[in-house]
């Protein structure tokens, strides 16, 4: 699953076969059939086991407790990784740029995935504002998605211009954001 993973953050759903996992993992296509019987049960139980640990994290002390501000850097730190590792993606950015060649139930999943992404990040938009510590105009929900949709953006564009572009896409949301 981990190497699953890669490749969808790497390649997307259309970019990878059984094949390639089978070759990086020295086994037969066929044990992997064996447990994920399609290449869509496979991305499926990515993305679950990506929404769970999203929330294990989110309901960590470790993070439930930070500051709005703190959980907001917690938040594009997560991005931050992706950028860290050989250039990957989101993987629900991946997806979602594929969203109408993917299976349905994938769909389904990237849906869910991206909506728990962006009501997490509405409540601390929120929590912030409320508390004084974070300013922006507009609904939480909306600044939610400006934020997470350019984020995605910023982690495709330093594909090509590199991680400092990145970087600076993320500092300004903080000068935007933070009081």
């Amino acid at each position: 699953m981990n190497l699953a993973e890669s490749l969808l953050q790497d390649k997307g759903f259309n970019g990878f076969s059984y094949a390639h996992i089978a070759s990086e993992l020295g086994v037969k296509n066929a044990a992997i059939h064996y447990h994920f019987p399609a290449k869509e049960d496979l991305a499926c139980a990515v993305i679950q086991r990506y929404r769970d640990r999203f929330k294990l994290w989110t309901n960590n002390s470790r993070v439930k407790d930070l500051s709005p501000e703190e959980k907001l850097n917690w938040f594009f730190s997560i991005y931050s990784d992706f950028r860290a590792d050989n250039g990957k993606v989101c993987l629900v950015g991946s997806l979602e740029a594929e969203y109408n060649s993917i299976p349905e139930q994938l769909q389904k999943q990237t849906e869910a995935m991206h909506r728990e992404l962006l009501a997490w990040l509405q409540v601390t938009l929120k929590e912030g504002r409320d508390a004084g510590v974070i300013n922006f105009n507009g609904e939480p929900a909306n600044k939610a998605a400006l934020i997470l949709s350019s984020v995605q953006g910023a982690l495709q564009m330093a594909r090509a211009l590199g991680t400092k572009k990145f970087r600076d896409v993320v500092e300004q949301h903080k000068l935007d954001l933070v009081v």
